[in-house]
């Protein structure tokens, strides 16, 4: 192909058949998508037919990196792994960063594209060109920590892995992929995985990659990117103790969700945030490219017991703490090392155990159906307990494990009380305090993801913007324009944080064009991200998806906040028609012919009309 920054191929694997091929990159498929989340959006569009039972034999996983991956643009070490999530039915794409996307690259190839089941556990090994399939029975049961180790011992430490724990074994709708303490967590891969019987992934690349800018031009390019994030004091908090300095804040500024969303400011906080996790760190880690080196190991105690972990981050800290009405700390991290060990999304883990605390609280749940689990909102103690039930799927834990939504309709009660959008749990910026949240919360295909446009940059942060953050007067056009560029820094891909490191949306379009000699501008940027979410909207019609779906529980639009003096709520449908109208979607939410000629996307509409 003409650009660079791609190998220009993407290792095709069939579990059933354990049979390899390739699926090239063209330059059409460069220009209309870019990489990372854009290619993941068209190929599972393409590849996978309407209807398909997420954890059946027909879903398919790609693993995706972006044409920065493996570069020197800075924050370009992640990966995105997606699917048709059994959590939500909707297409999800996860990043994770580390070290994994860029040894994919070295190895020659822009993704893997993976279909079938194994007749039995497996290993997919990844050396250069060399690809095959090695039996994972002796590591079927473990955890992922011990998984990669195992692996590393047989295979060797120049490679890079990435695993699946028992949650995913067990179809854990939750669960995650994880490569060393980095996850593609929400939505469910982990369960796609489990259901295709592959255990891991183990790859090894010698190669190197070609630049479509002269070499000169480009590593003065990258070098003026690594400065400007250098230059940001946000990236000397980030360094320090990660995304936790945020939380007292936002607590402060009653827009910290508590006790499953009942309220938006919890009593004390002081226990919990960034300068109580700063005492237990130990070193410091970062991601290959990264001069923000924001992650952390810890050390911490808890019932006796020593653990060595991951620095546990904002939305992990809240799901597992607040969201629970929990603030030992101790307790949040041990939770939160058990969903890495056992392979599962720390939020939905989370949303299903303060759902379950709220169900107990109303009466819908009691001791026999929770099989003596104590819900009660405040007992950390019941955090493991749950964690390590989801996981195994022993008991009530079966039930929570299908995610807040399922449970509830595993039941047949207490819907009401799951806070989520299309299955996948609301994040831990409140709807009520942060209303351009709200509406991207209900509007994102995925569900709700904080990360597909975090206006609160906007509302809050003075980032992005001076808005009022009680009102929806703009938010359409603020959601929109955030969601567009969202999709390109995940097709890139870089890291989110960028957004508040000063990279802007010229910058997204340099970064681009760096790595592949392409001379995008920042309205290119927007008209990539735009056709990205289109397809993702697409893809959601052909599932039978509708307006309906588009919207946030009940609780928001008639309960204010009780910590709240000035009594906010909010209901986004009052501006849905508006946000339809921006995107160029008719009054049901279906993308309009004109957009999909100006997108380029007649035949995706032709076949699907």
């Amino acid at each position: 192909m003409k650009y660079g920054g791609y190998t220009g191929k993407i290792l095709t694997v069939d579990l059933s058949s354990a049979t390899f091929g390739e699926f090239p990159v063209t330059d059409e498929l460069a220009e209309g998508f870019l990489g990372g989340r854009g290619f993941a959006a068209k190929i599972l569009y393409d590849e996978l037919a309407p209807g398909i039972d997420p954890l059946g034999p027909d879903n398919k996983i790609i693993m995706v990196t972006g044409p920065a991956t493996g570069t020197l643009v800075p924050t370009a070490s992640r990966i995105g792994v997606g699917c048709k999530s059994p959590l939500t039915g909707a297409q999800s794409v996860s990043y994770m960063g580390g070290h994994f996307g860029a040894e994919l690259k070295y190895a020659g190839w822009d993704g893997v594209l993976i279909s079938g089941v194994a007749k039995g556990p497996v290993t997919l090994v990844i050396d250069d060109g060399a690809v095959s399939l090695r039996d994972a029975s002796d590591l079927w049961g473990t955890d992922t920590r011990t998984t990669q180790e195992l692996l590393a011992a047989t295979l060797g430490r120049d490679f890079k892995f990435g695993a699946i724990g028992p949650a995913g074994e067990n179809l854990v709708s939750y669960a995650n992929f994880m490569h060393v303490q980095h996850a593609a967590g929400r939505g469910g891969i982990g369960a796609v995985f489990g259901s295709k019987n592959l255990k891991a992934v183990a790859v090894r690349g010698s190669g190197g990659l070609t630049m479509g800018t002269p070499t000169g031009a480009y590593i003065k390019g990258c070098r003026e990117l690594h400065q400007i994030i250098m230059e940001n004091p946000v990236r000397d908090a980030f360094r320090w103790v990660g995304t936790t300095g945020m939380l007292p804040h936002i607590n402060e500024a009653v827009g910290l969700p508590y006790r499953n969303h009942r309220d938006d400011r919890a009593p004390d906080v002081s226990g919990i945030h960034s300068d109580e996790i700063a005492k237990y760190i130990k070193q410091y880690e970062a991601c290959g490219g990264c001069d923000v080196i924001c992650g952390s190991v810890v050390e911490f105690e808890r019932r006796g017991r020593s653990y060595r972990s991951e620095r546990i981050e904002h939305e992990s800290v809240w799901a597992l703490g607040p969201l629970c009405g929990v603030t030992d700390l101790p307790a949040i991290m041990e939770a939160g090392h058990w969903c890495d060990l056992l392979g599962m999304d720390t939020m939905s883990a989370g949303a299903a155990i303060a759902w379950a605390m709220e169900a107990q609280e109303h009466g819908l749940l009691s001791a026999s159906d929770t099989g003596g689990l104590d819900f009660s909102f405040g007992n950390a103690g019941v955090l493991l307990e749950a964690v390590e039930a989801i996981a195994s799927r022993e008991g009530f834990g079966d039930v929570l494990a299908r995610g807040s939504r399922g449970a509830a309709r595993h039941l047949g009660r207490g819907e009401d009380l799951a806070m989520q959008v299309k299955g996948l749990d609301i994040a831990a910026y409140a709807p009520r305090a942060f209303t351009g949240m709200a509406l991207n919360y209900a509007t994102t295909s995925r569900g709700a993801d904080h990360n597909k446009a975090f206006t609160v940059a906007a509302e809050f942060l003075g980032v992005l913007g001076d808005y009022d953050r009680y009102s929806l007067e703009g938010k359409p056009e603020l959601v929109k324009s955030m969601q567009d560029s969202a999709a390109v820094i995940d097709s890139l891909i870089m890291c989110m944080f960028t957004v508040d490191l000063g990279i802007s949306v010229d910058l997204y379009a340099r970064s681009s064009n760096l790595p592949t000699g392409m001379e995008l501008t920042a309205a290119d940027v927007y008209l990539i991200g735009e056709r990205i979410n289109t397809v993702e909207r697409l893809f959601n019609i052909r599932e039978g998806f509708t307006r309906d779906d588009d919207r946030l529980p009940p609780r928001f639009a008639v309960e204010p906040a009780p910590s709240d003096e000035g009594g906010h709520t909010v209901d986004v449908t009052a501006v849905m028609d508006e946000y339809y109208a921006v995107r160029g979607w008719d009054a049901r939410g279906v993308p309009a012919a004109p957009l999909l000629d100006r997108l380029g996307l007649e035949h995706a509409w032709s076949r699907d009309a």
